[in-house]
């Protein structure tokens, strides 16, 4: 299994956050998603950070090329500054 946590800086992190929510949702009927969670940082107000976990990375990066990414992506995009992805290994 493969946990994936994406940590992004946005800008208007209130407005943001309804739309990264309902693209959790959807997301996590991707194929091979196990689950995906937003988590905000108390003390940085410009940053959301996404938990998923997935069957296999492969899952993760099919689900980027997918249909709740391409819905999505285009609404929460005025609002994205920067993001990096960890992907780890259960052992």
């Amino acid at each position: 299994m493969t946990t994936v946590i994406t940590d992004n800086r946005v800008r208007d992190r209130e407005a943001y956050l309804p739309l990264a929510k309902a693209f959790a949702e959807d997301a996590a009927h991707d194929p091979g998603c196990r689950g995906m969670k937003v988590l905000i940082d108390p003390e940085q107000g410009d940053r959301v950070v996404f938990v998923s976990e997935w069957d296999k990375k492969e899952d993760f990066l099919a689900h980027v090329h997918g249909p709740s990414f391409r819905k999505h992506i285009p609404g929460m995009g005025p609002y994205y500054v920067s993001g990096t992805d960890t992907f780890l290994e259960t052992v």
